[in-house]
C-alpha cells in the first residue's frame, strides 16, 4: 500500500509538470485529476478500464514511477463498486478529491417567507469527506458580506433573519473545491395586504350616488374585493354597483335606504386578508360629514412662505419674509427688499416642514399645526439637500459649500428630527479618519411598502464606485468598484420589492452617458448594464416602475421598465417634444398602482402617462414657467408635486402664479396669482377629526 501511495503521488508530479505547462486556467488538484480522468479515458465512455490504463502506462513510461506498482494497480486498490473499471467519482477518492452529488430533483429549491420572518435554507450538495459549503447571491459570496441578517454556519447552511422584501431572490450553493454541482434557492418574499379606504363615513340622500375609494399594497400583488356587511356585492343588480380598474373606487348608484351600511374593501394574498371600512349612511335630511383629513400645500416663493388648501385655492396662512422668528431676533428671510432663496423642503412626519436655506446657512423647521417657524438649525454653508429617514427620524443635509454645484459637498444628520425640541447637526464618521467631503449624496425614498432601508450612497469626484452608507450608525461600511461598467454614479434610485438600486452613470472626466447600472441592494453586485440606456431613472412610490427620462437634443424619451425577480422589464417607451422639466407620480384611478405627470420648462402644457396601457394626455394652460435662469440650486425650474394617495391634486407653480390641477379630471382646478417665483411645494396631510 505504501508504495501504491507513492505511486499516486508521483503520479500526481508527473501529471502536473506535463498537462499544466500546456494549461494555465488552473492550479487546484481537483482540476488536475479531472483533466487525468479525461486523458486517461482514451475512448470517452465516462470509465476506465484496464487496457486503457495500460496503455497509458506505456506510452508515458509510468512504470518508474514506483517499484512493483503500475497504473492497472488503481482497478486492485479503488474500484470500490467492483465492476472492473473506475468511474470519475472512484478516480476522485484515489487522489483524495472531494466527491460531490447532488440529487437532480433538488436542483432547484423553491421557498417562501413573509417578511419579518427568520428562515434557513440547507444546502443538499453532500460529499464524502463533507465539503465546506460556499453560499453565493448575484455571484457574491455570502460569508463575506458581514450583514447580521444573512449569516452562513459551519454546518453549510445559510440563515436569513427578519426578512424584507429586497431579500427576494436567488441564492446558490456549492462545494468550495467544486463549482460545478450547483443547487439554486429561489425564495419568494410576501407581505401581509395593506387596505386604506375614505371616506370613513359618508351620508347621503336616497336617489344620490355615491363614491367610496381603496388603495391596496402588497407582495404578490392582492385580489381586491368589495363586500357590505361581510357579504360580496350583488354585482349583476342592474345599474346599482360599479367598480373602477381592480377595486379602486366603488361607485352606488340611485341610492335607497337599504344601501345603508358597512362596505368593506378586502385584500387578501399568501400573506394574508386584510379589510378597511367605508361607511354609508342613507337619509332623508343627512348629517353634514366632513372629511377625516384635509391635504394642505406649503408654498415657498420670492417673498415668503403660503399655505393653500387645494379644493377651493383658499389661503390659510402666510410666513412673510419680514417676519421676525419666534424667539429670535432674525428675520425669515432677511431684511426689506431681501428675496428669500430656497432649498429643498420636505414633510417630516406629517408634523413638520423642513426648508434650506442655502445662503443662510441653515435649515429652518415650520410647524405644521402652528403654521410658524419652531427652530432654526444651523448648518455648514449653503444646505441644499434634505432628505427623512422615517424609521430613524433622521433628516439628512448635503451642503454645497458654494453657490454652484461643483466641487465637493459635507454631509450632516439633524437626528430626532420629528421631535418637539431644539435641533443641532452632527457629521458622519469620516472615511479614513479625515473630514469627509463628498460629491453626491443618495438616500432611500419614502415608499409605499413600508420599508425600512439600512443604507444609502454616497459618491466622489469623477470615481467610479460607491461607498456604502450605514444609516443608523452614521458611518461608511464599505466601497462598491463599477470600474469595469465605466460609471461614475450621476443618479440613484432605490427599488424596495426585489432590493434594487437603479444608478444613471457616466464617464469620468467627460461626463458622457454609459448607459444604467442595476445593483443588488443586498450584496452591491452588478445585476445588469444597459449600456445603451441613458437618463435619470424614477422608481413609482410602489417600487413597481423604473421611469427614465432621457433629455437628447432631439427630443424627450420616458423608458417605462416593470421591476421584475430578474432585474429591469421593459415595457415601453413614449418620445415627445415636450422639454420635460419635472416629473411626479399620482396614484391611478384605473390600478391599485400610479400614473406619470410630467410638467414643462418652456410649453403651458402637463404630459399624462398611464404606465400601464402607455396611453398619453395633454393637460393644457397650466401658465408660462419661470426663465430656466431664475431657477435655482439645480431645482426644476416647473416643479410639480402630487398629493399622494387619495389626494386628488397636484400643484405647479408658473412664474407668477401657482395650477392647482385635478388629478381625477386630468384638468385644472384652480390659479393662485400674486406670488414672485413659486419654487418649491410640500404637501401636509391635516386632520380635522
Amino acid at each position: 500500500m505504501q508504495e501504491y501511495e507513492i505511486m499516486k503521488d508521483n503520479l500526481l508530479l508527473f501529471n502536473h509538470a506535463k498537462l499544466m505547462a500546456e494549461d494555465n486556467h488552473s492550479s487546484g488538484k481537483e482540476y488536475l485529476v479531472s483533466i487525468m480522468f479525461s486523458h486517461y479515458d482514451q475512448n470517452n465512455n465516462g470509465a476506465l478500464e484496464r487496457d486503457e490504463l495500460d496503455q497509458v502506462a506505456t506510452q508515458e513510461h509510468l512504470s518508474q514511477l514506483a517499484q512493483g506498482c503500475s497504473l492497472g494497480h488503481m482497478l486492485t486498490y479503488d474500484d470500490t463498486d467492483k465492476d472492473g473499471r473506475l468511474n470519475i467519482n472512484e478516480f476522485y477518492m484515489a487522489f483524495s478529491v472531494s466527491v460531490v452529488s447532488l440529487d437532480k430533483a433538488l436542483e432547484v429549491n423553491r421557498l417562501s417567507a413573509r417578511v419579518g420572518d427568520n428562515v434557513e435554507i440547507k444546502c443538499d450538495v453532500t460529499g464524502a469527506p463533507p465539503p465546506p459549503i460556499v453560499w453565493r447571491r448575484h455571484d457574491a459570496d455570502l460569508s463575506a458580506l458581514g450583514e447580521e441578517e444573512v449569516r452562513v454556519f459551519s454546518d453549510g447552511s445559510l440563515y436569513l433573519t427578519r426578512i424584507q422584501l429586497l431579500h427576494a431572490g436567488n441564492y446558490t450553493c456549492h462545494a468550495l473545491r467544486n463549482k460545478d454541482v450547483v443547487q439554486t434557492h429561489v425564495l419568494t418574499v410576501h407581505t401581509i395586504p395593506e387596505v386604506k379606504v375614505t371616506p370613513r363615513i359618508q351620508s347621503r340622500r336616497p336617489e344620490e350616488e355615491a363614491s367610496m375609494f381603496c388603495h391596496v399594497i402588497g407582495e404578490p400583488f392582492p385580489k381586491v374585493e368589495w363586500l357590505k356587511n361581510d357579504e360580496r356585492l350583488k354585482l349583476d343588480a342592474p345599474h346599482k354597483y360599479e367598480i373602477v380598474g381592480n377595486g379602486t373606487e366603488l361607485q352606488i348608484h340611485n341610492i335607497d335606504y337599504a344601501d345603508t351600511g358597512a362596505y368593506m374593501c378586502q385584500a387578501t394574498n399568501v400573506g394574508g386578508m386584510t379589510r378597511d371600512i367605508s361607511s354609508l349612511v342613507v337619509q332623508e335630511d343627512p348629517t353634514p360629514t366632513a372629511p377625516n383629513e384635509e391635504r394642505r400645500f406649503f408654498s415657498f416663493h420670492d417673498w415668503g412662505v403660503s399655505v393653500y388648501e387645494p379644493t377651493a385655492c383658499r389661503l390659510y396662512h402666510q410666513i412673510q419674509a419680514t417676519d421676525i422668528i419666534p424667539g429670535t431676533q432674525e428675520y425669515v428671510c432677511g431684511d426689506k427688499g431681501v428675496n428669500c432663496s430656497w432649498g429643498h423642503a420636505i414633510n417630516v412626519a406629517n408634523r413638520y416642514v423642513y426648508v434650506a436655506q442655502p445662503r443662510k446657512d441653515r435649515v429652518l423647521v415650520i410647524s405644521k399645526i402652528q403654521m410658524v417657524v419652531v427652530d432654526v438649525v444651523v448648518t455648514d454653508k449653503f444646505p441644499v439637500e434634505l432628505h427623512y429617514v422615517p424609521h430613524l427620524d433622521q433628516v439628512w443635509v448635503l451642503n454645497w459649500r458654494s453657490e454652484l454645484n461643483q466641487g465637493v459637498k459635507t454631509i450632516q444628520i439633524i437626528r430626532d428630527a420629528a421631535q418637539k425640541r431644539k435641533h443641532h447637526t452632527v457629521h458622519p464618521e469620516p472615511i479614513d479618519g479625515q473630514f469627509d467631503l463628498v460629491r453626491g449624496l443618495f438616500m432611500p425614498p419614502v415608499q409605499d411598502m413600508s420599508h425600512m432601508f439600512k443604507y444609502g450612497y454616497v459618491t466622489h469626484t469623477n470615481q467610479r464606485g460607491l461607498y456604502k452608507l450605514d444609516l443608523a450608525n452614521m458611518r461608511y461600511i464599505r466601497s462598491i468598484d463599477v470600474t469595469p461598467n465605466n460609471c461614475v454614479p450621476r443618479h440613484v434610485q432605490f427599488s424596495a420589492l426585489y432590493g434594487y438600486v437603479v444608478m444613471e452613470c457616466e464617464e469620468p472626466v467627460t461626463g458622457r452617458p454609459t448607459g444604467q447600472i442595476l445593483l443588488d441592494y443586498l450584496t452591491d453586485a452588478v445585476v445588469s448594464h444597459r449600456p445603451g440606456l441613458y437618463g435619470r431613472p424614477h422608481v413609482s412610490p410602489n417600487s413597481r416602475a423604473v421611469v427614465t427620462l432621457d433629455r437628447a437634443r432631439d427630443g424627450v424619451t420616458l423608458v417605462v421598465q416593470e421591476v421584475v425577480e430578474t432585474g429591469l422589464k421593459f415595457l415601453f417607451d413614449v418620445k415627445t417634444t415636450l422639454n420635460i422639466s419635472d416629473i411626479t407620480f399620482y396614484p391611478s384611478q384605473t390600478t391599485h398602482g400610479y400614473d406619470l405627470y410630467a410638467s414643462a420648462t418652456d410649453k403651458e402644457d402637463i404630459l399624462f402617462l398611464n404606465l400601464v396601457t402607455g396611453k398619453v394626455e395633454m393637460i393644457t394652460g397650466v401658465g408660462k414657467a419661470m426663465q430656466p435662469s431664475l431657477a435655482q440650486w439645480d431645482a426644476p425650474n416647473r416643479p410639480i408635486a402630487a398629493s399622494g394617495i387619495f389626494g386628488h391634486y397636484m400643484v405647479t407653480p408658473a412664474n407668477e402664479a401657482l395650477f392647482v390641477v385635478n388629478g381625477e379630471t386630468r384638468t385644472v382646478n384652480c390659479e393662485i396669482g400674486g406670488l414672485v417665483h413659486p419654487r418649491t411645494v410640500v404637501w401636509v396631510t391635516m386632520q380635522l377629526q
